[in-house]
Order: C-alpha cells, then sequence, then structure tokens
C-alpha cells in the first residue's frame, strides 16, 4: 500500500490509542511459520538484525533493518528467515478506539516505511519497551508519550527519505533532459523512466525546481535555440530541428511567445550587429 505520509500523520494525531504490548523476538536461520494470523491487534514491525520476509494478506514485504512494517488485525500471515543469520525485531502492539469517523483505518492496513538507519528510533524502542514492562501509571502515561515519540521519529525520517529521493529522481530527469532535449520528450515517457505515473513526476519536478517538466523542456530548448541563433548560419528550420520541434512555424510561435520576438528577428539582429 502506498502511503500518504501527512494523511498517516494526521490520522494518528487524531484517533485514540492504547499501548498493548512492545516485545523482542530472535528467530533461528531457516525458520519459517505458514498459515498463521496476525493478533487480533494492530502491530508496528521494526526489524533489527537479519532478513525475513512477511506476507500480510498474500503481499510479501521485504523486512530488513532501516524500514518499519504495519500490519492490521487477524491479517492472515506468512513468514520465513531469510540468510543464514537469525532475524531479530520488536513489534509494538496497539489499537484504537475505532470512534473515529472521516479516517481511512490506517490501523487495519498493511504498509512499510522506509526510515534509513536511524540510531534514535532504536532508543526510543528500547524506552519503550522498558516503559511499557513497568507497572503502574506514571510508566503507562509515558509508554504513550514514548509511542507518539516513535511514530513522530518514523513518520519524519520517512518523509526526509522520500524527499531525497524526489529530489535524486529529478535531478537524473534534469540531466536527462539536457543530454536529449533535441529528441521527443514525453511526461509520462519520462516518468515511467523512474517508475513513476505523469502526475508524480510533475509533482515532484514542480516540488524541486520550482516549474513544471514542460516548461523546464521548453526553457532549456529556448535556451539552446538562441545559442545556435547567435552563434551559427543554421536556418531557422535547422534549429527548430536541432532544439527538439519538427515544425519551425510553432518552434517559432513557441520562441516568440517566450522571449518576445521571432527568431528570424533575432538571426537578422545578430548579423547586422556582427556585419
Amino acid at each position: 500500500m502506498n502511503v500518504d505520509i501527512n494523511e498517516l500523520a494526521h490520522y494518528y494525531a487524531k484517533v485514540n490509542i492504547d499501548i498493548i504490548d512492545v516485545g523482542r523476538a530472535v528467530i533461528p536461520p531457516g525458520k519459517s511459520c505458514f498459515g498463521v494470523r496476525t493478533p487480533p491487534f494492530s502491530g508496528l514491525v521494526f526489524p533489527m538484525r537479519g532478513r525475513a520476509r512477511m506476507f500480510f494478506n498474500g503481499v510479501p514485504y521485504e523486512m530488513q533493518y532501516g524500514k518499519v512494517f504495519h500490519a492490521g488485525p487477524n491479517m492472515s500471515l506468512d513468514k520465513e528467515v531469510l540468510g543464514n543469520s537469525e532475524w531479530d525485531f520488536m513489534v509494538v502492539h496497539y489499537q484504537t478506539d475505532g470512534k473515529d469517523q472521516g479516517f481511512y483505518p490506517y490501523d487495519l492496513a498493511h504498509f512499510q516505511l522506509e526510515t534509513g538507519h536511524n540510531t534514535r528510533i532504536n532508543d526510543l524502542l528500547h524506552q519503550l519497551h522498558c516503559s511499557c514492562t513497568t507497572p503502574g501509571s506514571l510508566p503507562g502515561l509515558r509508554t504513550k508519550s514514548l509511542f507518539f515519540c516513535v511514530l513522530d521519529e518514523i513518520l519524519t525520517s520517512a518523509a526526509n527519505r522520500r524527499n531525497e529521493s524526489g529530489r535524486e529522481i529529478v535531478e537524473q530527469a534534469m540531466s536527462y533532459i539536457t543530454g536529449h532535449y533535441m529528441e521527443p520528450l514525453t511526461i509520462p515517457k519520462l516518468a515511467a523512466q523512474y517508475g513513476l505515473n505523469s502526475k508524480q513526476f510533475a509533482y515532484l519536478f514542480q516540488k524541486h525546481t520550482g516549474m513544471g517538466p514542460n516548461d523546464y523542456i521548453i526553457e532549456h530548448r529556448v535556451r539552446r535555440a538562441k545559442e545556435l541563433l547567435c552563434t551559427t548560419a543554421c536556418s531557422v528550420t535547422e534549429i527548430s530541428a536541432c532544439v527538439g520541434y519538427a515544425d519551425p512555424y510553432y518552434f517559432s510561435k513557441l520562441f516568440k511567445k517566450r522571449t518576445g520576438f521571432c527568431p528570424s528577428t533575432l538571426q537578422s539582429y545578430v548579423e547586422k550587429s556582427t556585419g
């Protein structure tokens, strides 16, 4: 499931949550278990060491440190330890009161978040484990407070990771456009190169550059056309083809719209200035 982090944060800020338990388990290599179900509570799984594969309602998740996984209550569960190392993980079980309306029920869903290597999450988890196993009202209050600290750290780290990933994708796309501006370029094809749809790609591009991908392509082509008009004796038709426009009439209209003058006018001015 693809999760909107802001929406997820809003959800957990609004619902009432009770922490059921916090546990840690170490499973030997080669161990597997199929055909069971998750407990009757929602759970967050934190890989600490080793690797495993779990299927929540038939959907596979490759579990390793740097990722956090969520499963809803009473889901079908298959699991197996991968590799030759022990599978070490912590799990936090919780439940909501179910009275909050108007939200997607994230506590009933399965999904994963990529947090990267974050020792702060580990420290908070150990504190949460100690607090949850200590009787009394004050430890109970501290348990709930620590749980929200863990959530905050998870969501902040995941959001930062997505921003970094998005920035890297946009930088790669900008580099690709610079090297292929003379070829036919479409947003769907560009987006597909990075495993995105057109809307996702356009959103990331706008977010990190301040302009949409179409505008960026046009700006780059117009800038390159200016350079060619000023430094070569090529015709407008030839320059139009050089910057990716098969139709010189369309190119001339676009160039004038972006610069305020026709390409032929600029070319004539340059010739007079240098003649």
